[in-house]
């Protein structure tokens, strides 16, 4: 069971990738880059700004926001 960061084209939607986010990544960073809704395993929540910001300097993730669209959500 993991947080991922999902990637998908911004034209087409096709997807692009998936990065397994560490352990250290929980509800509580998921809460703090996409606010607090009551089903966050459940669903696909969509990144931007800041928080795509901060997510490349803090998790080295590469990011590029011109050409694709991010979301995060949870597998079991």
């Amino acid at each position: 069971m993991s947080w991922v960061v999902l990637a998908y084209e911004k034209f087409g939607d096709a997807f692009e990738s998936e990065v397994q986010l560490p352990d250290s990544f929980d509800e509580d960073v998921v809460k703090s880059l996409v606010g607090d809704y009551p089903n966050l395993r459940g669903d696909s929540f969509p990144v931007v700004g800041e928080s795509l910001d901060r997510l490349q300097r803090e998790y080295s993730i590469e990011i590029d926001s011109e050409r694709f669209d991010y979301f995060i959500e949870f597998r079991m």
